[in-house]
């Protein structure tokens, strides 16, 4: 029986090269092209109790950073051997693959007989125990809020200061931020029911001096395909992090820029889009909304210019991504 190998790499022609000539070799190819069709491809197997054999993972996604890619798999799969390629080595990217206890290491560009040769010569992998099945543990569940962003424009004549210090104290207001953009303010408003929330908007919100409109943009959880959430769960858990916990933060001092990112997109292609917004390092929260925009992104960098690099770079080649404008947020000081 050919032996299956889990090809990730967003180059369709490598993919094609590389299948055909690992197929060539007596090797039979999945290729992905992202970090997250990878892991659903993984659970597929999974659940069909068809074990691969090995995984090729290139560095550089669209998605998840390769490197990462590589410490989820050996999180959720550890018997997987796991080869890293790039077309970008270096002995930092190197040491990183080691780290990361990757199986083998190429870069681009390799030969087949160069590919082959790290494949034979990884070892064959022990036969992993199965643990017994359990029940599973019901928990009960708890009554959700409901959450909401506020976009505050206010009188040409207001006192910024002002309405910012009435509304940062309001009850149901989670976050309140001031920011350069077609609004002054951004708010996070929470409570129990849409109804009170529409209550807040109307009687403590816009009854504040100062305030002209009030532009709702309600939060929504995403419809995606099977096990997509529960994945993207598993990322975290693998990497062992809080969302906005990676190098970008390491060191507090370096965090010198925060903005709010709004993105209209084809919501057909939330799915794919979704995936490469949330895993980015500089977004600390990734909102699916429903209104005026349809994500709300909050991040964080070094400088204004490094959040804008990664929208200019990273973001707006997304296919599906339509316009995406970003409010820097102002820092406010003696509330």
């Amino acid at each position: 029986m050919d032996k299956k190998v889990l090809l990730i790499d967003d180059e369709d022609s490598l993919r094609r090269t590389v299948s055909l000539g690992l197929m060539q070799k007596g090797y039979d190819t999945e290729p992905c092209e992202n970090g997250m069709k990878a892991l659903q491809t993984l659970e597929m197997f999974k659940k069909k109790k068809m074990p691969l054999d090995y995984a090729i993972v290139d560095v550089r996604l669209p998605d998840i950073d390769g490197l990462k890619l590589l410490k989820v798999i050996k999180f959720n799969y550890p018997s997987l051997p796991v080869i890293v390629i790039t077309g970008y080595g270096s002995e930092t990217v190197a040491e990183k693959v080691k780290t990361g206890q990757a199986d083998g290491y190429l870069e681009k560009p390799f030969s087949m007989e160069d590919l082959t040769k790290v494949l034979d010569e990884i070892p064959e992998p022990e036969a992993e125990a199965v643990a017994p099945e359990t029940e599973p543990v019901v928990t009960p569940v708890q009554a959700q809020s409901i959450s909401i962003y506020a976009l505050v424009s206010l009188d040409a004549t207001a006192d910024l200061m002002k309405v910012y210090r009435k509304l940062y104290f309001q009850d149901n207001v989670l976050y309140c931020d001031a920011v350069r953009g077609e609004h002054d303010l951004v708010l996070l408003l929470q409570g129990d029911t849409q109804e009170t929330l529409d209550d807040v908007v109307e009687k403590k919100i816009k009854a504040v001096e100062g305030v002209g409109d009030v532009v709702l943009l309600p939060l929504h959880a995403p419809v995606f395909g099977e096990n997509v959430i529960d994945i993207m769960g598993s990322v975290d858990k693998a990497l062992g992090r809080d969302k906005g916990e990676s190098e970008v933060y390491a060191n507090p001092a370096r965090i010198r820029a925060s903005s709010y990112v709004m993105l209209e997109i084809e919501k057909e292609k939330l799915e794919s889009i979704y995936p490469a917004l949330y895993f980015n390092d500089q977004v600390v929260h990734c909102d699916y909304t429903r209104g005026k925009y349809d994500v709300v992104l909050l991040m964080k960098g070094t400088s204004f210019s490094h959040i804008e690099d990664t929208i200019r770079n990273k973001f707006k080649p997304l296919d599906g991504v339509l316009r995406i404008k970003e409010w820097p947020i102002i820092t406010l000081f003696d509330l």
